[in-house]
């Protein structure tokens, strides 16, 4: 089908960036301030309070109808920018007549939230919206200077306009020891219109969009930035870039006598899996000249060498192998890098894991607790095979703790033992060095490692099913493989679970998996529902169990026929039954899915209930689960099942949902939360300027203790360390606390940023991620909820947060 053509010309949306109150030729609603003073009337700013409260409980609940022309028009720039970001956080069809008025502001944070808003909303509107955007650029070049934001959200109208919706962006002197205090920036992030316009263009990813960022290449510096991550958005989208493209980002990247190189136009390189070979060697050429620059953007480069082929073996091996010259996350990326380049790259990454090995010396290994270590753990996980590193590797699989070690540095040498030992064991689920590599939780001494028992540690079990898997799990593996997957350490069951989706061979599935559905833990109950979504049939019993059988054939006999577990049943049924699963987009959406595969007759019902909730991801998928059972593509989009497109649908927005109780008692100002962990004290500082709903979710599970004792559960050197999941595997909330909806916004993840963990739209609930290094295919996609401060890059999978106290 054709898309729609743009109805929008450059001359009428010349004219909409005109002031708003113009464009009618009314005046805005609202009384006017007194003559000589820029404080408005008390009334005025009573109302402004009333609106500013309104509006964020319309972001909240998902009522774009609850945001009105008349907010967008107010004299007021906090309740515009307050409706701006509203619709841009809802989004959808409902939202985007708001946000093209909000295109057309003349105030610059209006205008960068219209154009996030639209960014996220194009679907089906691509080429129209990014000729809005594109004219919308234009006419921002060529008028007078816009106002731009005093602060990143302050209210201009100070304290009364906060008190209903966000906490005034106040100065780092004003706040004591807030932000500057703990060593993170003090005051939220700017939005910058500038650049939600680029990436708007970038991500709607219509025909114009490619021409136009390349022209902007061209531009000013900051647009050049800009433009250059836009177009690792639209790589990401496409999966390709013209080939002119590319030569225009290297030519940006190796600067020239008259402008110095812009290292951040390597992005989009590392974005495409594969390159024209033409262009291969100069970006290897033009990659490893920027590795003698040090900052931010230094990671491009070192990605984009990894897409740069076999020559680019030598440049990062380097990388890896060289302390103090690079960082902890560029070292942590050349890793990566190298097992891109195959055969070549896997000798190097032999070569650095030599060189990498700690002395056995326990002083030394105490140096164990540091940025560095991601470097050498991500390289043991980047080789495919021991090969050449047979020896070091051997010597690493047997590492001594240090007597007495505390528990940082046994989780530590447990990690490389255990790295190690896998890549020697092959597929010998028996090995004695993976068997015992788990120094954390030893056995009795004296005791043997037993293979027919799980063994005890985290570290150590996930190790060994990882092993289990590489072979057949049949006879004695399988015995081994049941151990796991039916009790034993949480994340090592749901590893084991996971391999029923690509184990047929394993016997007695059904039962495994119903159990897996019956537990408590919500991640392992996804983990089950997930391999019953991608592989149905591992949910039947075997046909000589079934009571049903096929219709006669063609040869006349009756064939037995494969039937779904009833312990499977009965277990989804009462997952989709369960209100605390409704309140976990994430969990109910793994059941749906699993009840869609299965065609469940008995869940239709639920379905559509289901297909009216106002969380958009359980809607999405129960329309798809639905569309399996009636045989037809239906949506869920407004709220009520209905074919797919249907002409001549009734236009009706999508449910709205509760407000947050959160919502009633917002932290007002920045928070400072210092954490107690395996590696040293660690600070955080939350600002509700941008997250308020969020943030005072944080801080409040931070006073209430529910940090405390809590593992860091996933640590991707060079990326990100995240932590605050209930049973330490990274799903699920804490109870009686439903999903937040998502309060994303334009804003760059950088390094030490925090943001709200998520498993899809409107699935954060406790979850906190600190990156490590500069991220911008995360901007935008993730709520920025503040700024760390301290190595959080020092710590690995399995830390413990002692605890944690808060300070305004």
């Amino acid at each position: 089908m054709p898309r729609r053509r743009s109805s929008f010309s450059l001359l009428a949306l010349l004219a909409l960036s005109q002031p708003l109150a113009a464009c009618d030729g009314q005046p805005a609603p609202g009384p006017a301030p007194d003559a000589g003073s820029s404080a408005p009337a008390p009334a005025a700013a009573g109302a402004a309070q009333d609106r500013l409260g309104a509006l964020l409980a319309a972001e909240q609940r998902r009522a774009a109808l609850e945001v009105s022309p008349a907010d967008q028009q107010s004299r007021d720039v906090d309740v515009r920018r307050a409706a701006a970001r509203a619709l841009a956080r809802i989004g959808g069809d409902a939202a985007r007549p708001g946000l093209v008025r909000a295109l057309a502001d003349e105030d610059d944070e209006v205008i960068a939230w219209g154009a996030y808003g639209l960014g996220s909303s194009c679907k089906e509107h691509e080429g129209e919206t990014v000729s809005m955007l594109v004219a919308r650029a234009l006419a921002r070049d060529a008028g007078p200077g816009l106002s731009a934001a005093p602060s990143a959200v302050a209210p201009v109208n100070g304290g009364a306009a906060a008190a209903s919706a966000v906490a005034p962006a106040a100065s780092a002197s004003a706040r004591g020891g807030g932000a500057a205090a703990s060593g993170a920036a003090a005051g939220p992030p700017r939005l910058d219109a500038g650049g939600a316009i680029a990436r708007a263009i970038g991500r709607c990813g219509a025909e114009a969009s490619e021409p136009t960022l390349v022209a902007w290449l061209e531009g000013p510096r900051q647009r050049a930035v800009h433009a250059a991550y836009a177009l690792g958005d639209l790589a990401a989208i496409k999966l390709k870039l013209r080939e002119e493209t590319l030569v225009a980002l290297l030519n940006l990247a190796s600067g020239s006598a008259a402008s110095p190189p812009v290292p951040e136009a390597l992005y989009p390189i590392g974005r495409l899996e594969h390159v024209p070979l033409t262009v291969i060697p100069r970006i290897r050429d033009v990659a490893a000249a920027r590795l003698a620059e040090a900052g931010d953007a230094r990671l491009f480069a070192v990605r984009a060498l990894g897409r740069a082929g076999e020559a680019a073996v030598g440049e990062l091996a380097r990388v890896l192998t060289t302390r103090g010259v690079f960082t902890a996350s560029e070292r942590a990326e050349a890793a990566r890098a190298l097992k891109r380049l195959g055969a070549p790259g896997q000798r190097a990454l032999a070569d650095a894991v030599a060189s990498l090995v700690p002395s056995a010396d326990p002083i030394a290994l105490t140096g164990l607790v540091s940025e560095d270590f991601g470097a050498l753990l991500t390289a043991l996980e980047a080789l495919g095979a021991a090969g050449a590193a047979r020896k070091p590797l051997r010597d690493l699989a047997a590492l001594p703790p240090p007597p007495s070690a505390p528990a940082a540095i046994l989780r530590r040498v447990a990690w490389l033992r255990c790295g190690a030992a896998r890549l020697l064991a092959g597929e010998n689920f028996r090995d004695p060095l993976l068997l015992g590599c788990d120094v954390t939780a030893p056995g009795a001494p004296g005791s043997k490692p037993d293979a027919g028992a799980p063994v005890r540690g985290s570290i150590g079990a996930r190790a060994v099913v990882e092993v289990i898997g590489r072979g057949a799990i049949t006879g004695a593996r399988l015995a081994a493989f049941r151990a796991y997957a039916e009790s034993g350490e949480l994340r090592a069951r749901e590893a084991a679970i996971e391999l029923i989706a690509s184990h047929e061979e394993i016997a007695g599935a059904p039962d495994l998996l119903a159990k897996a559905l019956a537990a408590e833990e919500p991640g392992l109950v996804a983990a089950a529902a997930e391999v019953i979504a991608r592989q149905p049939q591992r949910a039947s019993e075997a046909p000589g169990q079934g009571k049903r059988k096929r219709k006669a054939g063609r040869e006349g006999k009756d064939a037995p026929t494969a039937v779904t577990s009833p312990a499977i049943e009965a277990a989804l049924i009462a997952i989709l039954d369960r209100p605390a699963a409704r309140d976990d987009p994430e969990l109910i959406g793994a059941a749906i899915d699993a009840a869609g595969a299965l065609a469940l007759r008995p869940a239709e019902a639920r379905l559509e209930e289901l297909c009216r909730s106002s969380y958009p991801t359980t809607r999405a998928h129960a329309g798809t689960a639905l569309g399996v059972l009636r045989g037809r593509k239906v949506a869920c989009d407004a709220g009520l099942p209905g074919d797919a497109g249907a002409a001549g649908r009734p236009a009706v927005a999508p449910p709205v949902g509760e407000v947050p109780p959160e919502a009633s008692a917002l932290v007002r100002e920045p928070a400072v939360l210092t954490f107690d962990t395996d590696a040293g004290e660690l600070t955080m500082t939350l600002d509700p300027a941008l997250a308020p709903v969020a943030v005072t979710r944080f801080v409040d599970l931070a006073r209430l203790g529910y940090y405390d004792g809590k593992i860091v559960h996933r640590v991707v050197p060079g990326f990100v360390t995240q932590f605050g999941a209930p049973f330490g595997d990274g799903a699920g909330g804490p109870p009686g606390r439903p999903a937040l909806r998502c309060e994303t916004s334009p804003v760059a993840f950088e390094p030490l940023r925090v943001g709200v963990a998520l498993a899809g739209r409107d699935t954060g609930s406790s979850q906190l991620f600190v990156m490590h290094a500069r991220a911008p295919h995360l901007d935008g996609q993730y709520a920025a909820v503040g700024a760390a401060a301290g190595p959080w890059a020092a710590l690995v999978d399995g830390d413990v947060i002692r605890s944690v106290k808060v300070r305004n």
